[in-house]
């Protein structure tokens, strides 16, 4: 008897196993935070890093007027443009407004695309993965950019991200990029203030990752778009007084892009290899 009812015991175990198994097919996983952030980014993490965007489209065209038309100067109106991680799709309304026409963008969470899709017309922001979109169109654009982009990504995706965006490009193409600033003196900020940030850049550590994927690439710290007549008239000033602060307290600030809330990179001459 107690033979049995060992037995008994000892299968009971198994068939709670099988169960479970089977209620565990049944149950779809929960979403990864990442894929949570993604899906509701527009109401979560949007209007925290960029709100005034989704109120008003325009609201960033005088920072790229003042830091995006020296680079885009000598690209041609029809030249073909893709943005990765469009987002509420700004950057792409300013650009059609220089007169670019041929713009589209790629974006991961579908209520961006969306968002954007509404002001810029239907399908010219597509959802999808961007390494994949542009491994499907080689050699085909005149400008890559990634605004706002690469910070949101794991480190072990950045590579394939730049080659995949020197893949894209014809000969002469370029690419852009723009990303916070760790050496701002707000950079700690920047960084955590967006629950999707994965990593940060200096000048340097941005140049090392481009330099895999181009054999050219100019870094410089971002400019205040508009300055108000205080930041005119004393903005020099603080930022001397800050520069000898550091270097009395010893750190070294000579070479240091401290000024700067964004680091704007264009790289050139992709690599083939």
């Amino acid at each position: 008897m107690h033979a049995a009812l060992g037995g008994q015991i000892a299968a009971m175990p198994l068939s709670f196993d099988v169960e479970d198994d089977h209620l565990a097919k049944m149950t779809p996983p929960e979403p990864s935070l990442r894929q949570s952030l993604l899906r509701d980014y527009r109401h979560v993490s949007g209007p925290i890093s960029s709100g005034s965007v989704y109120r008003d489209i325009r609201a960033a065209w005088p920072y790229y007027e003042e830091n995006y038309r020296q680079p885009l100067a000598h690209l041609l109106k029809e030249g073909r443009i893709v943005e990765l991680g469009s987002g509420p799709g700004g950057l792409l309304a300013w650009l059609r407004h220089k007169g670019f026409s041929a713009i589209q963008g790629i974006d991961a969470s579908q209520g961006q695309v969306d968002f954007a899709n509404a002001h810029l017309g239907a399908g010219t922001v597509q959802f999808g993965d961007a390494v994949a979109f542009l491994r499907d169109h080689p050699r085909t654009y005149d400008l890559v950019i990634a605004k706002a982009l690469l910070e949101h990504l794991p480190k072990d995706a950045l590579l394939p991200l730049v080659h995949a965006m020197a893949g894209s490009l014809r000969e002469n193409g370029i690419a852009l990029i723009d990303v916070p600033n760790m050496d701002w003196v707000a950079a700690s900020h920047e960084r955590y203030l967006d629950l999707t940030h994965e990593v940060g850049f200096t000048r340097e550590s941005l140049a090392t990752l481009l330099r895999l994927a181009f054999d050219e690439c100019e870094i410089a710290g971002s400019r205040i778009a508009q300055p108000t007549g205080s930041q005119r008239a004393l903005r020099p000033l603080l930022l001397w007084l800050w520069t000898r602060a550091l270097y009395i307290l010893g750190e070294g600030a000579n070479d240091t892009l401290f000024a700067s809330r964004s680091l704007i990179a264009v790289a050139r001459r992709p690599r083939r290899d």
